[in-house]
């Protein structure tokens, strides 16, 4: 503790703040992370369930139209 000119008792205690501020910042970072990660999952979800719902919907209707093309011709 040479290095220092500051009281002991004063470095510990900046010390002391400066880990609990750390361990503040880096708890709230893997909050905002998990947060993150929760919503990308369910963003994934919901883009892969309308994605199949709207390639159902385009083969329906291409059979329909294929079907219907097919009517006019017998016509």
């Amino acid at each position: 503790m040479q290095e220092f000119k500051s009281p002991t008792s004063r470095l510990a205690r900046l010390f002391r703040n400066g880990r609990d501020n750390w361990k503040e910042r880096a708890l709230e970072k893997q909050k905002k992370l998990r947060a993150l990660e929760i919503k990308v999952r369910d963003l994934s979800t919901s883009r892969d369930y309308w994605k199949s719902r709207a390639k159902i919907a385009e083969s329906k209707l291409l059979k329909q139209n294929i079907e219907t093309s097919e009517g006019k011709k017998k016509s």
